[in-house]
C-alpha cells in the first residue's frame, strides 16, 4: 500500500513482485489508503447486521425476557460493530448510520413496530443502551487516556503531538481522527495535549471528564 507516495517503483522481494493494493485487512480491521475508517465501518456494519439476524429466533421468542435480550445484544452484536472503533475517523453521516442500525435492532428486540410513534430517545432510556456515537467517543477517549499516560518518547505519544511540515491544500480540511480528537479536546476544556496529559495521570478525574464529554 502506498500513501502519498511520490515514486511508483515496483517493490520486489527476491524475484517476486509485491502487489500494490488500495486496502487490506489486518487483525480483522480494514486498512485503506485514505487512513480513515469508512471502509472498515461498512465492513463492521455488514458483520454486525449478520450477527444480529443470526439471532433472529432469540429476538422473536417470548421465553426470554427483554432485559436478557438486551444483554445478549450488548454482548454479541455491539462488539462486532465497535471492534477497533477507537482508531476510526467518523463523519456525521457515518454516526447516523450506526445509530440507525442500533435503533433498528432495539425496536425489533423491544417489539416496537412502525405504526408506533416512539422516539429514539425513549428507546435509549427504555433499553438503557447508549447511542453508538457516544460509545465510540467514550472508547476513543479511554484509549487516548492510556496513550497520554505513556512515556513522552513513546511512538503513540509522539504522534499525538506531531506537526507535519509544509502547508495543506486550499479548501475545507478533511475529517481526520486527529482533527476530531482535537476538536473534542477543546470542547472538554483542554487547551493542549499537555493539559490533557496532566488530567490523565489521575484516572478518577479522567473518567469523570470523559463521562462529561460523552454526555455532552
Amino acid at each position: 500500500m502506498r500513501t502519498n507516495a511520490k515514486r511508483q517503483d515496483k517493490v520486489k522481494i527476491g524475484q517476486e513482485e509485491v502487489e500494490d493494493v488500495k486496502e487490506f485487512v489486518y487483525l480483522g480491521a480494514t486498512v485503506a489508503t485514505d487512513g480513515g475508517g469508512t471502509e472498515d465501518i461498512k465492513n463492521r456494519l455488514s458483520k454486525a447486521r449478520g450477527a444480529f439476524y443470526n439471532l433472529t429466533k432469540i429476538w422473536r421468542t417470548r421465553n426470554i425476557g427483554r432485559n436478557t435480550k438486551i444483554k445478549l445484544f450488548k454482548t454479541l452484536v455491539r462488539p462486532v460493530l465497535l471492534y477497533g472503533c477507537e482508531a476510526w475517523k467518523i463523519t456525521k453521516s457515518e454516526e447516523e448510520k450506526m445509530d440507525s442500525f442500533q435503533y433498528m435492532c432495539l425496536r425489533k428486540i423491544l417489539r416496537i413496530w412502525w405504526p408506533q410513534r416512539i422516539s429514539n430517545k425513549t428507546i435509549s432510556e427504555t433499553s438503557g443502551v447508549a447511542k453508538i456515537s457516544e460509545e465510540i467517543r467514550r472508547r476513543r477517549w479511554n484509549w487516548i487516556g492510556h496513550v497520554l499516560r505513556k512515556e513522552r518518547n513513546n511512538d503513540c505519544m509522539v504522534a499525538m503531538g506531531w506537526q507535519p511540515e509544509g502547508k495543506r491544500k486550499i479548501g475545507r480540511p478533511k475529517t481526520t481522527w486527529r482533527r476530531t480528537a482535537e476538536q473534542e479536546r477543546k470542547s472538554a476544556g483542554w487547551t493542549s495535549w499537555a493539559n490533557a496529559r496532566r488530567t490523565a495521570e489521575d484516572r478518577t478525574a479522567w473518567r469523570l471528564r470523559v463521562a462529561a464529554l460523552c454526555a455532552s
